[in-house]
């Protein structure tokens, strides 16, 4: 992973992440320029290493509620596997059958409806 190259989206994040550590004051003005001169000349994901190795993690973007599992690769909290399978079996019905996709858009949008995230955000 370390050699992959790194995108300017990716640099940008890094600048990002300093920012929040010299907003916290664990940098100085002349330590930032340093350190955000050295993200921008970064070539690879491993060039970044040693820009943020006495810098403490940042907290993670998503938070998964108590008991559930989060995705490996992104973070974000997975969909539980008796919904992935009532997906499966709804998309293979759609393929073969052509009828339910008003069922498929019913059950995405009780998903959406129901959610934990969509009641936190609109409060009555």
């Amino acid at each position: 992973m370390d050699t992959l190259r790194l995108s300017d989206a990716e640099r940008e994040e890094a600048i990002a992440r300093l920012g929040e550590h010299y907003a916290a004051g664990r940098l100085d003005k002349d330590e930032y320029d340093e350190r955000s001169d050295a993200v921008w000349s970064a070539r690879t994901r491993g060039d970044l290493r040693p820009v943020f190795a006495d810098l403490e993690a940042p907290a993670p973007a998503y938070s998964a509620a108590p008991g559930q599992a989060l995705d490996h690769r992104t973070g974000r909290p997975r969909l539980p596997r008796p919904v992935l399978l009532l997906l499966g079996v709804l998309l293979v019905m759609s393929v073969v059958t052509h009828l339910p996709f008003i069922l498929l858009g019913l059950f995405v949008w009780c998903l959406l409806r129901f959610s934990p995230r969509y009641h936190h955000r609109r409060r009555w």
